[in-house]
């Protein structure tokens, strides 16, 4: 019989998909997870309930259905608008995170651990220059941060509670996830497609500084053994931690590679303000889908263009130091480079990219 119950808000998010598997890799957890349109479970020991974070009687009557809860995992995201600048809702999401805690505190007296996951927004890497390697002790910039307005109700809540709580940052997270598009391969594999399509070759649309800059990412899977393990961990109690694959790589490097795996050659660095600029080519991915018999002939369903915008336009190293999450006791590592084309097949095989 399950021993940890644990409670994940944005339950069908980014970041939740993986946590799920790897908490149910272990028997003694039962999950039920909160989102506004609950899909259905065929596992018993995962089912999930329907609740509005925007909406604190919604979030408090979910929560009143698990007064058992053990552990709270925070891992929803307030919409905004333009991928392409980064900038997101403060007072949205810190409202959704204030609407959990509440809910949690009134219910679950059996509460023992919050996580929050955060990123490497943290760090600034959305406003320029960020400070590379980033450490988690790192001084703030200037606000407006949401990831500061959400830690900093986590800290106060926990003030005098027996729970402790917990923060991962991932860096840019990538999975092999048709359901998002807002997501690093199926953008690497869109524009791929219509350069082959277009017969041109492999340019890389983004600037020069970020072509040859160093990048982390982290795999939806490394961030969901590593929050499993803060979940539990003595040494993650009231910390936070940077959680990436643990390699580094650059595009120049990797470019190469993304080429070979499509049949292309390796073009030019161009820059491009993919927003606009393919804001017309939704007839040539129509083609590429009738052709290649892909599930979706609608290109807005399998790429966010002006996502690319943002990954490709920073213009510096976005590195983040794992040292401190190395030395507490959690080791896993991920060659990114590797899962990036591992997941890039998975995308052709399931036929939503070509």
């Amino acid at each position: 019989m399950a021993v940890k119950v644990a409670v994940i808000a944005g339950a069908t998010g980014a970041a939740a998909k993986r946590l799920k598997e790897a908490l149910l890799a272990d028997a003694d957890w039962r999950i039920v997870g909160l989102s506004r349109n609950p899909p259905k479970s065929v596992d018993p020991r995962l089912t999930f309930l329907a609740a509005d974070l925007t909406n604190a009687e919604s979030t408090r009557a979910a929560l009143a259905k698990v007064p058992e809860a053990t552990h709270l995992f925070y891992t929803a995201r307030a919409q905004f608008s333009d991928a392409s600048k980064g900038v997101e809702d403060v007072e949205g999401n810190a409202a959704m995170m204030r609407n959990l805690l509440e809910g949690a505190e009134a219910s679950a007296k059996s509460l023992e651990h919050v996580h929050l996951v955060e990123g490497t927004k943290w760090y600034g890497m959305h406003l320029g220059r960020m400070s590379s390697p980033a450490r988690e002790d790192d001084p703030r910039h200037m606000p407006p941060n949401f990831y500061y307005a959400q830690e900093d109700l986590l800290r106060a809540h926990q003030k005098g509670k027996k729970w402790t709580w917990s923060a991962s940052r991932p860096g840019f997270l990538y999975d092999f996830a048709p359901e998002r598009a807002r997501n690093l391969p199926p953008t690497i594999g869109a524009w791929a497609a219509m350069c082959r399509e277009m017969g041109t070759r492999l340019d890389f649309p983004g600037k020069p500084q970020n072509y040859t800059a160093l990048f982390e990412a982290t795999d939806a899977s490394q961030l969901g053994r590593a929050v499993a393990w803060m979940a539990t961990a003595k040494a993650a109690r009231n910390e936070a931690f940077n959680v990436t694959d643990g390699t580094v790589f650059r595009w120049e490097r990797l470019w190469p590679r993304i080429a070979k795996f499509y049949g292309l050659e390796v073009g030019q660095v161009r820059p491009l303000n993919l927003g606009l600029w393919m804001s017309d080519k939704a007839p040539v991915w129509e083609a590429i889908a009738k052709r290649h018999g892909l599930v979706s002939s609608r290109m807005d369903d399998v790429v966010t263009w002006n996502f690319g915008d943002f990954l490709w336009g920073l213009e510096t190293d976005v590195v983040s130091s794992t040292t401190k999450i190395r030395l507490a006791g959690f080791h896993d590592t991920v060659d990114t480079e590797d899962q990036i084309l591992r997941q890039l097949a998975q995308y052709r095989e399931a036929k939503v990219l070509p």
